[in-house]
């Protein structure tokens, strides 16, 4: 496990000329900034990378930036600060080669192990294009999510946006957070950083802010995805927890519900919801998120009196979900239930339901059953079966998929 500084690098500026002299108007520079962090401490470089590696303590350095970007600065300040001696020829070389690449260069720097030696112990210098077509966003996008390769498993990645052209930063720090989404490194972003080099001039000194709230965000955005899509909100429950634990246990107690496909206590706890409905929360966030997707769920199976007809939406619900075996099984309980009430005895008792399945099978048997009910059970079962237990079926996957759809829009018919 490393701590890791990924930080985007710009091109600077030009040198203002002195005395006139415009010859003197050729090299670029980061102008020197007394960089403030939160928490009091201080630190004076020329570029923002600098103060972060020496605040945050890093480990590693990944720096990425375009061919044109200031290379040649990287490496003295590096050299300099690791008592690295530096190579005049190759400063020069550098400069003058980033300094005239543009938009049509080739991913390629001069001496790039060079400068990777004199940042320190497995630097890396990761060069992106410019992003101005759509081939070279999509060319980008995959050397980002090619550092998972130089990546271990629980790195902390910190994050600066503070320099390149602005839609860089935007595109790549997306990207990481999706690679901390997906990652079997469990790799972590902590922090996010952007140095605000344009107020120096009021406060005379840069506010290096923290910009964590990207990453909250993030997790509100996939959490709210989980929740709608799938009923799983336990990512939204550890977001809220520390605002309203009793929030989060509701929602917790839900999502176990309907990942086990419970479907008799699902029915109260989608009533339960109700308690949570109007809750008021210190932020927006949780407000548009959570209360929409409660009421959602609540609408549609809040007020519903019969158990079959719950059974029956909470399949068709699944279905629309993809979430298919559930569905069928969901399905072939609603029945199974349907014929209890019907017959007027209690669906909750397991020799009842029992009971209930045999009249389902036998068409002699004295329960009131319903023989589009009886035909549907035998067909819909014996998918069920091949489903749950892994058993060859003469179906094709698109067939299960259609004959659940059809039985669900017949059965609406039926179960009311």
């Amino acid at each position: 496990m490393s701590k890791i500084l990924i930080s985007f690098l710009g091109t600077g500026s030009m040198k203002r000329p002195q005395n006139g002299d415009m010859s003197e108007g050729n090299e670029r520079e980061y102008k020197t900034a007394k960089y403030h962090f939160r928490d009091g401490d201080e630190k004076e470089h020329t570029f923002v990378a600098a103060a972060l590696a020496e605040h945050s303590k890093i480990d590693k350095v990944i720096l990425i930036g375009t061919v044109h970007s200031m290379w040649e600065e990287v490496y003295r300040y590096f050299a300099e600060k690791n008592n690295k001696s530096i190579d005049e020829d190759a400063y020069y070389e550098i400069s003058d080669y980033c300094s005239n690449s543009n938009h049509t260069s080739g991913l390629y720097i001069p001496h790039r192990e060079l400068i990777e030696q004199a940042i320190g112990d497995n630097a890396k210098i990761v060069l992106i294009k410019y992003g101005i077509t759509d081939e070279e966003i999509k060319e980008n996008i995959n050397i980002v999510l090619g550092l998972e390769e130089v990546l271990t498993t629980d790195d902390e990645l910190i994050v600066d946006i503070t320099h390149s052209f602005r839609s860089l930063p935007i595109l790549l720090m997306n990207l990481l957070i999706y690679l901390q989404t997906v990652s079997r490194k469990r790799i972590k972003i902590s922090h996010v950083y952007y140095g605000m080099l344009e107020v120096m001039r009021e406060l005379e000194y840069a506010p290096v802010t923290e910009l964590n709230n990207i990453l909250e965000i993030s997790k509100w955005v996939t959490g709210a995805y989980a929740f709608e899509n799938f009923g799983n909100a336990y990512q939204i429950a550890d977001l809220v927890e520390s605002e309203n634990k009793s929030v989060s246990e509701h929602l917790r107690r839900f999502s176990d519900l309907m990942n086990l496909n419970h479907l008799g206590l699902l029915q109260k706890e989608v009533n339960s919801l109700k308690s949570i409905r109007n809750i008021k929360y210190n932020s927006l966030v949780p407000s548009l998120i959570i209360t929409p997707i409660v009421n959602s769920f609540i609408t549609r199976f809040g007020n519903i009196k019969s158990h079959a007809v719950f059974q029956l939406q909470l399949a068709k619900w699944q279905y629309e979900h993809h979430n298919y075996t559930a569905a069928y099984i969901s399905l072939i309980e609603s029945i199974i239930t349907y014929t209890c009430e019907v017959n007027k005895k209690s669906w909750e008792d397991y020799n009842v339901r029992e009971e209930a399945k045999r009249a389902l099978r036998d068409s002699k048997s004295v329960w009131k059953v319903d023989c589009h009910l009886t035909d549907i059970f035998r067909k819909m079962n014996k998918v069920r079966n091949s489903l749950a237990h892994s058993l060859e079926t003469d179906k094709t996957a698109q067939e299960m998929i259609r004959l659940l759809k059809d039985e669900l829009q017949i059965l609406e018919n039926i179960i009311k």
